[in-house]
């Protein structure tokens, strides 16, 4: 199985996550036009204990080797893509929503 998560961001860079369940392991591999994402990572595994996060994990250490923006959607996107590749969240729900939104509902 393979799941696909593509993000279209505000800072104007273009991202697609692809997560595949490996055995115990989930292999992340990204592409991005964002230099930033390319120096933090493209091609990692996350196991169980990563996909529950903490201090500990992967992700953790990959943010304190190369800090992103706060407002970076990459790392909550990563997490969507392997728990819907590891069925702790259902993929007929994701179906059904079709995507995830930020509305910036009123700017002055």
């Amino acid at each position: 199985m393979v799941t696909e998560i593509s993000l279209n961001t505000v800072c104007g860079h273009t991202t697609k996550i692809i997560a595949t369940k490996e055995g115990k392991n989930t292999h992340v591999h990204i592409k991005t036009t964002c230099e930033k994402l390319r120096k933090w990572g493209t091609h990692f595994d996350m196991d169980m204990k990563d996909l529950m996060g903490g201090p500990e994990t992967i992700l953790s250490q990959k943010m304190a080797e190369v800090p992103l923006t706060p407002t970076c959607l990459v790392p909550a996107a990563v997490m969507n893509a392997c728990w819907l590749e590891n069925d702790m969240i259902s993929k007929n729900l994701a179906r059904k929503m079709g995507k995830m939104e930020i509305i910036f509902d009123k700017l002055e």
